[in-house]
């Protein structure tokens, strides 16, 4: 019994240690340092404000500082360190010579900056020299090493900046003669994009490293266009009405196909180049077409073959112009007459001929649709041309005819006169 005794004392003692820990740390919120060491110091205006007057920083640019914190625990703990961040104005520079300015600490976002302070710093004033500005725009020069994949190969690197302005002091800028920066595709199949960090070289391709030299841009972003070939088959979307089919018409594409050059991923995606739509029932007999070649986007193509030719031949197909007086109006309104004031159109047909060669004038019909009107006049509207009993036949164009909604109110005095 003593032990557990002592036991079930051992575990209220713990169970009160946390409570009275968990009170003073949610309740009272005593104060905890926390150090945070080589925080980089940022001057503000640095490239504006100052290079408006013609200054410039020799040194202390690169100036780094210690900080103990003293706050809650919660509030120090749900930083990240590396959003803390101590700047310096430099608006108030305005001559050559050693300055020492105050800085200012900033946290980040969501945390109450009220209830954190500094409690030491391993400095509290940022000594800088400042110089006289001087400054110098360069060339990029991008080298590309290495070699893309087999079946692939790479075209001239584009840089978003074609030189870089350079800030320092006469003596420093005089030898510089260009930036490079290097790019390895070794066994790339895809372009290479990305912002690449660049070398100063001075007059004697010798690589310059001097920190006084303050370039306004530190990365400069490169694409190297990897490209590779893929043969394509050209081809015509074909539209078919009765008697105007494949089975009597046939047709060739010459070249069949050609070669594009493009982006693995791009190319990948297209199977064919449509030349054009053809309605196969606007084909005279031997009809040849022509066409230039549009490569899809970002392609291009490779070799001579930059335009097509389509030859068509047609079997068995005759063409005939008939008179059509059969006119049949259809969905009008209820309380509404349609008549078609139209006496006769000229429609030709196309089909196989032994059908054309059989029709009559009395099976064709011209249907007009009445559906869309609701107010009485006149009007005019397509009329599509049926002919009965004959499935390789249809008409050929367009065709339209003036008609009239008469509502059925008006007496047939009235209707004779509208």
């Amino acid at each position: 019994m003593n032990k557990k005794r002592k036991a079930v004392r051992i575990a209220a003692s713990i169970v009160a240690a946390i409570a009275i820990w968990l009170y003073v740390d949610t309740v009272r919120m005593p104060s905890v340092p926390m150090t945070v060491k080589d925080i980089p110091v940022e001057f503000a205006g640095e490239s504006t404000i100052m290079a408006d007057k013609g200054l410039m920083l020799l040194s202390g640019y690169d100036t780094t500082i210690d900080l103990t914190l003293k706050g809650p625990r919660r509030q120090l703990y749900k930083m990240n360190k590396d959003d803390i961040r101590i700047v310096v104005d430099t608006s108030s520079i305005t001559e050559v010579g050693t300055q020492s300015l105050s800085y200012q600490v900033i946290f980040p976002d969501g945390v109450s900056k009220n209830a954190i302070s500094v409690d030491w710093a391993s400095a509290y004033r940022v000594t800088v020299t400042v110089g006289e500005l001087f400054s110098k725009e360069v060339p990029v020069k991008c080298e590309v090493t290495g070699a893309p994949k087999k079946d692939f190969y790479a075209e001239k690197p584009i840089l978003d900046t074609q030189s870089i302005l350079l800030h320092g002091q006469r003596d420093d800028l005089v030898n510089i003669s260009y930036a490079k920066l290097s790019v390895d595709i070794n066994g790339a199949d895809k372009s290479y994009e990305n912002a690449v960090g660049f070398t100063l070289y001075d007059y004697n391709d010798i690589a310059v490293e001097n920190s006084a030299i303050r370039p306004t841009v530190k990365l400069v972003q490169v694409k190297v266009p990897v490209k590779t070939t893929k043969e394509v088959p050209l081809e015509i979307i074909v539209r078919e009405s009765s008697g105007s089919t494949l089975a009597q018409i046939e047709y060739t594409i010459a070249p069949r196909s050609v070669t594009l050059a493009g982006e693995k991923d791009v190319l990948n995606t297209i199977t064919s180049i449509a030349l054009d739509t053809v309605y196969l029932q606007d084909i005279s007999q031997s009809q040849v077409l022509y066409y230039d070649i549009i490569a899809p986007e970002d392609t291009e193509l490779v070799g001579e073959n930059q335009s097509a030719t389509v030859s068509f031949s047609v079997t068995g197909v005759t063409e005939k112009t008939v008179t059509v007086t059969q006119f049949l109006v259809e969905r009008v309104k209820e309380g509404f007459t349609g008549k078609c004031i139209t006496e006769s159109i000229q429609v030709t047909l196309r089909g196989v001929t032994s059908e054309i060669e059989a029709i009559t004038d009395e099976q064709i019909v011209a249907v007009v649709d009445f559906g869309n009107l609701n107010i009485a006049g006149e009007y005019t509207l397509p009329a599509k041309i049926v002919v009965s009993g004959y499935d390789n036949v249809s008409a050929k164009g367009n065709y339209q005819v003036n008609v009239k909604l008469i509502s059925t109110g008006i007496d047939e005095g009235e209707r004779e006169n509208t």
